[in-house]
């Protein structure tokens, strides 16, 4: 049988128009007399009058599988078909002369090859002419009654048992097709099958049931709810297991870098034994951080070693120095006779920055810190050298952190540096009921790779109006192990593990609560100075001496705790700037006020909120019109997300929509 590629048929019936794109043999599908059942069998005789020889062939082949018909019926039929093609200049001159003139209402047919055409055409026969065939094929054929199971479980009647009613249920709920079924099932009955293998490799979750505040929730709701939380030392150990993940992350003393990119540039990576390099051996000599030492810079003098780092050009040792002044040293304004009998008996001065960076070359020895007496530091206010007490600077890590020494000098040590966010956010749209949102990320991992949504990782979720204090406590007592040091395994082998809280990111609200301090609406609201709001704009103020510091703040509130007056309390409160407990975050070794900076990114936004509120109100109704006209003419970058109405609906604007009107809005006003 010779193939083809293209066959044309086209079929047209006196008094109508039937077009159908197929065999041909559809066409005949809708008629029900015997007349329409002799017709179709002509088909093949019809096209035994194309002009084309390879349709007379191809149809003269598909007349030969018609012969290939087993049963008589064929054989006759095909017979009565020869004859009738002698009639056809009388009987189907119509259908011919209709295909030749409308050649509109003409189907194209394409067909690979005379087995597909003669697979139609046998098909359409089958179903349609029931006098052709009188055997009908069951692909699937229905049990007899007497075979039929019966059930009387808890199932009853389709299913025996909860096995195959679930399996039933899982099939057609997630779509799972037979192949898939039977695939499963073989890997189910291999004897090497285990079903404690296939638990997913994810971290265990906790529950705790934490207090929920009647001020914020219906009074309808319970008094407590479950909360659910990841483990941080699953996540850490999680982390330092991936090889991934571990051939990117930092660790290792503070860098000496001109440009600041990373935490590990930073001054508190540098100056805490928790995450950098805590002592160095030089001349033989251990110098720790926090250390006073002589050191030579033309002349021999005296500092304090602020940290060790490495310089990032040629990775060699540099020290950090903060100067030590001797009474000589000191402004002509500060001279007197007091401060110089004070300097007789050992008293010094701190110079606040600019500290000094010199090699390890430089130093000299140590000093007796029991030596010295240190009651002032001396530091600039707008050119001016100014000089205030010592308890107002921040102290330097090493004097409130001590870590354990891993227990093998040999063994590998980690320092974890961990940054908290957590920030409220709604659950519903209309409907007020947020969840406060708690992650870890950690600053071991340069910018880039923080920067991915992979690496930030959930730590749980505070429930509507549950106490932040009491969600946390599981992640307190893990991380109070962590800062003393830890024994893990590490791909393969013992590790010491260091980790402690570097810097805790919130908005305004939040991070004001993790500092004890009271929200930013109050006289006294900034978390990292005493300021009030009038002078909160007031350039020229003395920050060193307005600055919260950790050690003034605690006494503050044991002051407050020791008043058992609720009215002297409060008024305590006011006057300090603080809530009348501090935050559970306390419990581990941090500077609250130093480590929980603010967010710039909310301020930002909040800020340029408020700006467009107050400038859509400046405009009149006629302003208004046409700055929505140039409004919606102004052309926007595609990757951005269409932004709302301004005039109308700025209350739905998502802080990232208030940053990209920042950029456009000074052209859309300069456009009108």
């Amino acid at each position: 049988m010779r193939n083809f590629e293209y066959c044309y048929i086209t079929f047209s019936y006196p008094g109508e128009e039937y077009n159908e794109y197929g065999d041909g043999d559809d066409d005949l599908e809708q008629r029900s007399d015997d007349d329409h059942i002799e017709q179709r069998s002509d088909n093949g005789d019809d096209l035994e009058q194309r002009s084309d020889d390879d349709h007379i062939e191809q149809r003269s082949d598909n007349g030969d599988d018609l012969e290939q018909r087993s049963d008589d019926d064929h054989i006759e039929q095909r017979s009565d078909n020869e004859q009738r093609s002698n009639n056809e200049e009388g009987d189907t001159n119509m259908i011919s002369t209709s295909s030749e003139n409308e050649t509109e209402s003409d189907y194209i047919m394409s067909l690979e090859s005379d087995e597909e055409y003669e697979t139609m055409s046998s098909d359409n026969e089958e179903r349609h002419d029931s006098d052709i065939s009188e055997e009908k094929l069951f692909v699937d054929e229905a049990l007899a009654k007497d075979k039929l199971p019966s059930y009387d479980g808890d199932f009853a009647p389709y299913f025996q048992n909860l096995t195959t009613a679930a399996l039933f249920c899982w099939i057609y709920k997630y779509n799972i097709s037979t192949n898939a079924y039977e695939d499963l099932v073989d890997i189910i009955m291999r004897p090497e099958f285990n079903r404690d293998h296939i638990r997913l490799p994810l971290p265990s979750i906790s529950a705790k049931s934490i207090s929920i505040s009647s001020k914020k929730t219906p009074s309808t709701l319970k008094d407590s709810k479950m909360a659910y939380q990841l483990s941080i030392s699953d996540i850490i150990w999680n982390i330092l297991n991936n090889p991934s993940l571990l051939k990117e992350m930092y660790f290792g003393a503070g860098v000496d870098s001109k440009t600041k990119s990373e935490y590990w540039h930073g001054t508190l990576w540098a100056e805490s034994p928790l995450f950098g390099q805590e002592q160095l051996m030089i001349s033989g000599e251990i110098y720790q951080c926090g250390d006073f030492v002589y050191y030579y810079d033309n002349e021999r003098k005296l500092g304090r070693l602020r940290a060790i780092l490495l310089n990032e050009e040629n990775q060699q040792y540099r020290l950090r120095i903060q100067k030590v002044l001797d009474y000589s040293d000191l402004p002509g304004t500060f001279k007197g006779e007091l401060r110089q009998n004070r300097s007789l008996s050992g008293e010094v001065w701190l110079q606040d920055e600019p500290f000094l960076t010199i090699t390890t070359s430089q130093i000299s020895e140590k000093v007796a810190a029991d030596t010295l007496r240190i009651t002032k530091i001396l530091y600039k206010h707008h050119t001016h050298w100014r000089i205030r007490d010592a308890t107002f600077s921040y102290q330097h890590p090493s004097e409130y952190i001590s870590i354990r020494q891993p227990p093998s000098p040999t063994i590998p040590v980690y320092k974890l540096f961990l940054d908290i966010y957590y920030d409220d956010f709604g659950t519903f749209r209309n409907v007020y009921h947020s969840l406060g949102g708690v992650y870890v990320q950690f600053g071991n991992m340069p910018a880039r790779q923080r920067k991915l949504l992979k690496n930030h990782f959930v730590l749980g979720f505070v429930p509507f109006g549950g106490n932040f204090n009491e969600f946390m406590l599981p992640f307190i007592s893990e991380m109070k192990e962590f800062e003393q040091g830890k024994l893990m395994e590490v791909n393969g082998q013992d590790a010491w593990v260091i980790a402690g809280l570097g810097v805790v990111t919130a908005d305004l609200p939040q991070g004001n609560d993790m500092c004890g301090v009271l929200r930013h609406n109050a006289n006294k609201g900034c978390r990292t100075c005493t300021a009030s709001r009038e002078s909160l704009t007031n350039f020229s103020q003395d920050v060193p001496a307005t600055s919260r510091y950790h050690h003034i703040t605690d006494d503050q509130f044991k002051e407050i705790f020791n008043e058992p007056a609720i009215t002297r309390q409060r008024r305590l409160c006011t006057e300090f700037g603080l809530r009348t407990r501090p935050s559970i975050l306390d419990r581990l070794l941090r500077e609250r006020h130093l480590q929980t900076p603010q967010d710039v990114y909310h301020a930002t936004a909040g800020k340029i909120g408020r700006l467009l509120k107050l400038t859509c109100e400046l405009f009149s109704q006629k302003g208004e019109d046409e700055f929505i006209k140039a409004w919606k003419n102004f052309e926007k970058p595609k990757k951005w997300s269409r932004l709302p109405n301004p005039i109308s609906h700025n209350a739905s604007f998502m802080m990232s929509d208030y940053l990209r009107l920042a950029m456009i809005m000074p052209f859309i006003l300069n456009s009108f």
